[in-house]
C-alpha cells in the first residue's frame, strides 16, 4: 500500500509501523477493501517506478546467479539424484522418470520438466540443470519488490527485495539443481495472492492463489499445501476471521490445483504402482513424518529438545546477515503496537509455517527454511528504512567502552571456541573448503574477520545505520560475486569423481558390462551417462562384467572368492557429506582367475584424482 502524504509515512516511521494501516470496505467478493492510496495515477507512478526497479534488480541477481554456475561439478547425493532424474526425462521418459534407471523420484518433476528442457536444447551440462533454480531465485527477487510496493510502499518492496537477493542461504540455493528455490517462488505468489484476496475480496486472487499453490505442489509434494494452510489458517484465526477460510476456494482455482497438484500423483501410481506407495508415498512421507515408528522403532535417536528447537536455532542463521535488523523490526512492532497491523501478522504467519510443518518430521535440513526468508525480507524492510534515514549520533564514552569491551569479548571467545563449536559435519566440511581458498589461510581468515568486525563497531558507535548496512550489503556482494563461486570450485576440485567417471565411461563404453557393487554412487551415475544397475549378491557377479564401488566393499567381495583386477581408484564425496575411496573393479574371466590368483595383481591400474 503506497501512502499518499511524505507526512504522512514519516509519522508512520516514528510509531515503528510497517506503514499506513489499510482502510478496509467491503467489496463484490465480501472482502476487505482496498490499501489507502491504492486506486488513481499516484498509485501507478510508484507502482510502476518500482517494477522497473525490481525488474533490474532480478535481472542483477540473474547475472550474478549465472556467473560460474557450471564451473563446479555436482557432487553429493541429492544433487546427483536430481541431476539423473533429469538425464532420464531426457531420453523421454517424462511422465515415469527414474535415477539410474532404478529409483523413483521422491518429489513431484516439475523442477525436472524445466530443467530438461535447456539440457534438451544444448546438452546435459552443470550449468543447464542449474537453470530453472537461478531463474527461479531472479523472478522470487522480482516478486518480493512487486509485493513489497503493494503491500508497504515502492521504497520498502525495493528494500526487501535487496535484502532478499543479498541472503547468502537463497543465493546458494539458486545456484544448485534441487526444486526448493522454485517451490518458494510458487509458495510466495501463492501466499501474495492469497492476501490480496483477503484484503480486496477479488475472486480472481483466490483463483490465481490456488493455481500458484497447485504449481508448487507439482515442486514438491504436499509440502507446498502444509505452508499455505498454516500461514493462512493461522493469519485468519489471530484476526478472528477464520470462517472466511471456505472462501479462498474458487472452482477454477480448485480446478487447477487438482489437476497439477494430484494429477501427477494419480499419473505416477497408474505408472508405478506399489512400488510408487512403497518409495515415494510411504517411504518419504509417511517415514518422514512419523521417523522409526513406520518400523517399530523409537520415533527418533536424538532427544526431544533436538526436534523442538532445531529450526528456532537455525532460522537466525539462514536469514544472515540481515538477522539483527529483522530482530530490530520485531522489538519496535512490539513496543510500538505494530503487532495489529494485518500485514505484520500475515508475514509472521508465513515466515513462521517452516518451523510449525517441519518440526515434527525426524529429518531436519535447515535449507527447509528458505520459504520463511522472504516473509523475514518484507517485514524487516521498513526497518532498515527508517534507519537509513536517522542521522548519525556518536554514543558516549562509556557507551563506546562497553561495546567495544562486548565485542572483543566475543572475538576472544569465538577464536578460543573454534575447535569446540558445534558445527555439524556439513558444516565443519565447508569451512574446511572455505579456509583452502582464503589467502594466508586460517590466520588470515581471523584477521580478516576482525577487520570486518572493526569496521561494525566503528560505524555501530557512530550509529551511522546507512554505513553499517552498505558494507553489510558490500561485503554480502563480494562474497556473492566471487566467494561463493570459490568455495564451489574448492568443494568441486576435494570431492568431485566426475574425472573418475568419465574415466570408467571412456573404458567401457557401451553396450560393455557395467554395475554397481551394494550402493550407487550417485555423482558418478549422473557422469557415466548411462544406467548401471546394481548388484548386492555375489552370485550376480559374472566374468568380464566391471564394477563400481566403495573401496571396503569392493574388498569385501575379493575376501569373498570372487576374483577381480583393481583398475581405477579415486577418492570424493559418496553421499552426501561421507567422502571416501571408489574403485573400478574387472571381474576376471575364469580361465584368467585360475590362472592369476596371486594377490595384488592389478595390471593397467591407475589412480584418478
Amino acid at each position: 500500500m503506497v501512502p499518499r502524504l511524505d507526512a504522512e509515512r514519516g509519522a508512520a516511521a516514528r510509531r515503528g509501523r510497517l506503514g499506513p494501516e489499510p482502510r478496509r470496505r467491503h467489496g463484490r467478493g465480501r472482502g476487505r477493501g482496498r490499501a489507502r492510496g491504492s486506486g488513481g495515477d499516484h498509485r501507478l507512478g510508484p507502482a510502476s517506478r518500482a517494477s522497473r526497479w525490481g525488474l533490474l534488480l532480478a535481472a542483477a541477481y540473474l547475472a550474478a546467479a549465472l556467473h560460474g554456475l557450471g564451473a563446479s561439478d555436482i557432487v553429493g547425493d541429492d544433487e546427483a539424484r536430481e541431476a539423473g532424474i533429469v538425464q532420464d526425462v531426457v531420453t523421454g521418459h517424462w511422465l515415469w522418470p527414474r535415477f539410474n534407471g532404478e529409483l523413483l523420484p521422491d518429489k513431484p518433476v516439475l523442477y525436472h520438466w524445466l530443467a530438461a528442457l535447456p539440457c534438451a536444447a544444448a546438452g546435459f551440462s552443470e550449468t543447464a540443470v542449474r537453470l530453472p533454480s537461478a531463474l527461479a531465485g531472479a523472478a522470487l527477487v522480482g516478486w518480493t519488490a512487486a509485493l513489497g510496493a503493494d503491500l508497504l510502499g515502492a521504497s520498502a518492496g525495493l528494500a526487501a527485495a535487496a535484502l532478499l537477493a543479498t541472503t547468502p542461504a537463497l543465493f546458494t540455493h539458486a545456484r544448485v539443481a534441487r526444486p526448493d528455490v522454485l517451490l518458494v517462488l510458487l509458495l510466495s505468489l501463492a501466499l501474495g495472492s492469497a492476501f490480496r484476496w483477503w484484503r480486496d475480496g477479488r475472486r480472481r486472487d483466490a483463483t490465481a492463489a490456488l493455481a500458484f499453490l497447485g504449481a508448487a505442489t507439482l515442486t514438491k509434494g504436499p509440502v507446498a499445501p502444509a505452508l499455505f494452510a498454516l500461514t493462512l489458517g493461522g493469519f485468519l484465526a489471530w484476526q478472528r476471521e477464520l470462517r472466511r477460510l471456505p472462501r479462498v476456494v474458487t472452482l477454477p482455482g480448485l480446478a487447477v490445483l487438482v489437476v497439477l497438484g494430484l494429477g501427477w500423483y494419480a499419473v505416477a501410481l497408474a505408472g508405478w504402482g506399489r512400488l510408487f506407495v512403497h518409495e515415494h508415498l510411504a517411504g518419504r512421507y509417511l517415514r518422514n513424518l512419523i521417523g522409526g515408528l513406520a518400523a517399530g522403532r523409537a520415533y527418533s535417536p536424538k532427544p526431544v529438545a533436538y526436534h523442538l528447537l532445531f529450526y528456532v536455532k537455525h532460522l537466525p542463521a539462514v536469514a544472515l546477515p540481515w538477522t539483527p535488523f529483522t530482530a530490530l523490526a520485531l522489538w519496535q512492532a512490539w513496543r510500538t503496537g505494530g503487532f495489529r497491523d494485518p500485514r505484520l501478522r500475515f508475514l509472521l504467519c508465513w515466515a513462521a509455517a517452516p518451523l510449525v510443518a517441519f518440526t515434527p518430521a525426524e529429518w531436519k535440513l535447515r535449507y527447509y527454511l528458505l520459504p520463511s526468508l522472504p516473509a523475514l525480507a518484507l517485514v524487516t524492510a521498513p526497518a532498515v528504512l527508517r534507519l537509513v534515514a536517522e542521522p548519525a549520533r556518536r554514543l558516549s564514552a562509556r557507551g563506546l567502552l562497553a561495546l567495544a569491551t562486548g565485542a572483543a569479548a566475543g572475538l576472544g571467545g569465538l577464536a578460543l571456541a573454534q575447535g569446540s563449536l558445534p558445527l555439524s559435519p556439513s558444516d565443519r566440511s565447508t569451512l574446511d573448503a572455505l579456509l583452502r581458498i582464503v589467502p594466508g589461510g586460517p590466520s588470515a581468515a581471523a584477521a580478516g574477520t576482525g577487520f570486518l568486525a572493526g569496521v561494525l563497531l566503528v560505524a555501530f558507535a557512530w550509529r551511522a545505520w546507512a554505513a553499517l548496512l552498505a558494507v553489510v550489503a558490500t561485503a554480502t556482494l563480494l562474497w556473492m560475486a566471487a566467494g561463493q563461486p570459490a568455495l564451489e570450485a574448492a568443494v568441486s576440485r576435494r570431492d568431485s569423481l566426475k574425472l573418475f567417471a568419465s574415466a570408467v565411461a571412456a573404458r567401457y563404453p557401451p553396450p560393455a558390462p557395467l554395475a554397481f557393487w551394494r550402493d550407487p554412487i550417485r555423482p558418478v551415475a549422473v557422469y557415466v551417462g548411462r544406467p548401471m544397475p546394481t548388484l548386492r549378491r555375489p552370485e550376480d557377479v559374472t566374468p568380464g562384467l566391471a564394477l563400481v564401488g566403495s573401496e571396503p566393499a569392493l574388498r569385501r567381495l575379493l575376501d569373498a572368492g570372487v576374483i577381480g583386477f583393481p583398475m581405477l581408484e579415486a577418492e570424493g564425496r559418496v553421499g552426501n557429506i561421507t567422502r571416501g575411496r571408489v574403485m573400478l573393479m574387472e571381474i576376471a574371466p575364469r580361465r584368467a582367475a585360475r590362472d592369476r590368483r596371486e594377490p595384488g595383481c592389478c595390471p593397467d591400474s591407475g589412480g584418478v584424482s
